[in-house]
């Protein structure tokens, strides 16, 4: 059974490949979106293991929100739709399985229902590594993490981002807006944020360095870092050069 999500800011475009994928068997339509933002909100809770997407919608578009669905949901695939044929050759180059041109034709949409359902086991997943791959390959890089708050998957900038703490392996994002859940590991979330001014300083705590107040000295060459919100947080001896050389410290 392919679980389907469709996202895409027109309702007559949903409406219509909604009534075609209708006419498939096995093929259940789980849920609409008429956003990227309101996509990523719903594809953690409803689980689709496809998504049939817009690549031109207003905000943010079909391809930088496959960019952050592959973190939340890194099991789904891809189908995009587009009423340009050069959007369609660019929708191939982040690792859609396939794609659909405007207006959707019976049989387009059939076939891509007969080649999703085609893949079983290790075909899937290898389909699941080709989207990747792509996504990696055409560098879309988006400066927000994904966060979760009440049901709900909030966006926020990695500005916005004070200090992350991992306790009994439950992965805690504190921002100025507040406290979130992030669902992976602190490892995972280091290699997300390489290259940006969040930085692990300890096995427990990644640190904004921007948000670093006052650095203090500790006991044997050990310090702590002072953050927004006046909380202190250790930095690791092994961690102690590399922080110090970013902070600009001797």
């Amino acid at each position: 059974m392919l679980s389907i999500l469709i996202v895409d800011d027109e309702s007559p475009a949903r409406d219509e490949l909604k009534y075609l994928l209708s006419l498939e068997n096995e093929v259940e339509i789980v849920g609409e979106a008429d956003s990227g933002a309101a996509a990523i909100g719903l594809a953690a809770q409803l689980k689709a293991n496809v998504i049939f997407m817009d690549v031109q919608m207003r905000g943010m578009n079909g391809l930088e929100t496959a960019a952050i669905l592959r973190t939340i949901v890194p099991e789904t695939l891809l189908v995009f739709a587009t009423a340009y044929d050069e959007y369609a050759v660019q929708a191939f180059t982040v690792g859609a399985v396939d794609y659909l041109l405007k207006p959707f034709e019976r049989e387009r949409v059939h076939m891509t229902i007969q080649r999703l359902k085609n893949y079983h086991g290790d075909e899937w997943r290898a389909a699941v590594g080709r989207v990747d791959a792509a996504l990696n390959k055409s560098k879309i890089v988006v400066q927000k993490l994904p966060l979760e708050k009440n049901g709900k998957i909030i966006m926020v900038h990695y500005n916005d981002l004070n200090y992350v703490y991992t306790q009994k392996g439950i992965v805690t994002v504190v921002t100025i807006y507040g406290e979130f859940s992030y669902t992976s590991t602190l490892t995972e979330l280091e290699e997300r944020l390489a290259q940006t001014n969040l930085v692990r300083v300890h096995k427990s705590y990644i640190v904004n360095m921007d948000k670093v107040k006052e650095v203090v000295p500790w006991f044997k060459g050990t310090y702590w870092l002072k953050v927004e919100g006046d909380v202190e947080i250790p930095i690791s001896k092994s961690r102690v050069r590399e922080i110090k050389d970013i902070l600009g410290l001797k």
